[in-house]
């Protein structure tokens, strides 16, 4: 006779939510419904629209506040975007697939982590990828445009430059903490039965008793059959998901976090070490780039706004309205 055993309780549903590979699906109102919340100059944007931007926000810069308030707050964030891609339409300064998808792979590159660690973060939020996309290139043809219309108002003096970097020189370095992980998997099919599922669930809190660093990571496997080991990843300490940072925090570096289930089957997450880094000292380049960046930034939003006030923008929602 075949004795069924308890499923074993995996990582708590957020936490299994912020560093497992499994899509957390969009709300099925949010994905179903076409209903429009603003017409923008005939352009629609809808409740996906607005769901979808408001994950945004919540994953990549932490946004917090009612629900109202950060609806209304994405609405007017996508309203500002129609009416950047429709002038770079109308100047014919869009940018290409070729281009998003460059810009796409950089932005991880600037987060410190891998693709897959990046796409995963989003996923986590429940953000498509198509959606990162659609901001990034508003972003690339809205720099485009100010460009080709205000390019020779962007400068800035050298006088300005220099006491600038005169200023940045005499503030004191950051130290930036990271994490550095590695996901350990034990893999199993993705039709594993319970029973599967529960033996390898074993496996992986047997790893976690044991594990005792990255330095011994191939011991610490011995005996568990066939593993994947993935590469280490480092994530910046303010930017990882608290749930994430709360974990690693309380296990602290040496030890391992989980287990957790993903499709490719159960996983453990190595805490390998702490990394502190302190940011270099700012050139005069630097400087300038980022005084260019201001007013490039001052142009832009000054333009944008004698856009939207001469747009036709209709509000299908009163309470969207800020």
């Amino acid at each position: 006779m075949t004795m069924r055993r308890s499923p074993v309780r995996l990582l708590p549903a957020l936490m299994a939510a912020v560093i497992a590979v499994l899509l957390m699906p969009v709300s099925a109102s949010a994905q179903g419904s076409g209903r429009l919340v603003a017409i923008v100059n005939d352009q629609a944007i809808s409740e996906y629209d607005l769901d979808q931007r408001v994950r945004m926000n919540k994953t990549l810069n932490g946004t917090q506040g009612s629900l109202k308030k950060l609806r209304q707050a994405a609405l007017s964030e996508l309203i500002d975007n129609t009416l950047k891609r429709q002038e770079a339409k109308r100047l014919k300064q869009a940018v290409t697939e070729k281009e998003i998808d460059s810009s796409y792979q950089r932005m991880s590159e600037r987060a410190g982590v891998t693709k897959e660690a990046w796409e995963l973060r989003l996923r986590s939020g429940g953000v498509e990828i198509k959606t990162i996309k659609q901001e990034i290139s508003a972003s690339l043809s809205w720099r485009r445009v100010v460009q080709a219309r205000f390019g020779r108002r962007i400068q800035v003096e050298n006088a300005d430059v220099d006491r600038e970097h005169q200023r940045a020189l005499g503030t004191p370095r950051e130290t930036q903490r990271f994490y550095v992980i590695r996901r350990i998997v034990l893999p199993l099919k993705r039709d594993a039965s319970e029973i599967q599922v529960s033996i390898t669930a074993d496996k992986a809190k047997a790893l976690l008793e044991g594990f005792r660093g990255c330095g011994r990571i191939k011991q610490a496997v011995a005996g568990l059959g066939r593993v994947k080991i993935d590469k280490p990843q480092t994530i910046p300490v303010a930017e990882a998901p608290a749930d994430l940072r709360q974990a690693l925090n309380k296990a602290g570096p040496g030890r391992a976090i989980g287990p957790g289930r993903t499709a490719e089957g159960v996983f453990v997450i190595a805490y390998c070490e702490l990394k502190k880094v302190e940011t270099q000292a700012v050139t005069r380049e630097e400087v300038e780039q980022r005084l260019l960046y201001r007013k490039f930034d001052r142009i832009g939003s000054q333009f944008l706004g004698d856009l939207k006030r001469d747009a036709i923008i209709e509000y299908k929602a009163a309470d969207l309205r800020s």
